[in-house]
């Protein structure tokens, strides 16, 4: 278990990495070649839609949050550290680091290229910063 919990780790603050880099290279290109809103969606759809955006993101985490990481750990927990179900957590878990911050990145750039506005990109990488801070895969019984 405690090489699960090092390779999430790992993977914990590979996220973070990513987060940060996207956050400074979005700043970056905003300053230099910024988004305008984009035309074919109308002035009175822009922001409902990232409000959409937002709220099936949040919601979507929860679920990333249950099923991939929640729901393998318990079986795991009720299993005794069986090694099939060891390895079926070790995999959801990799996939839960993997999925939280890409999607944050997609929806945040789809955001800032609907409002024109680089305050959505960062709201959507500080959600997922705030849900890989908040899972700690050091907290998990050995």
């Amino acid at each position: 278990m405690e090489k699960i919990k090092r390779s999430l780790l790992k993977r914990k603050k590979i996220g973070m990495f990513i987060l940060l880099l996207v956050a400074i290279l979005g700043y970056i290109i905003h300053i230099y070649y910024p988004f305008h809103p984009l035309l074919y969606v109308s002035r009175q759809w822009r922001m409902p839609l990232v409000y959409f955006l937002l709220a099936y993101k949040i919601v979507e985490l929860g679920i990333f949050y249950f099923i991939f990481y929640h729901k393998p750990y318990q079986k795991l927990l009720e299993s005794l550290f069986h090694t099939h179900y060891e390895e079926k957590f070790k995999i959801n878990a990799k996939r839960f680091f993997f999925l939280v911050p890409q999607g944050s990145i997609v929806f945040g750039i789809l955001s800032y290229k609907i409002s024109g506005e680089i305050g959505y990109l960062w709201l959507f990488l500080a959600i997922a910063a705030t849900v890989l801070l908040l899972v700690n895969p050091k907290n998990l019984k050995a």
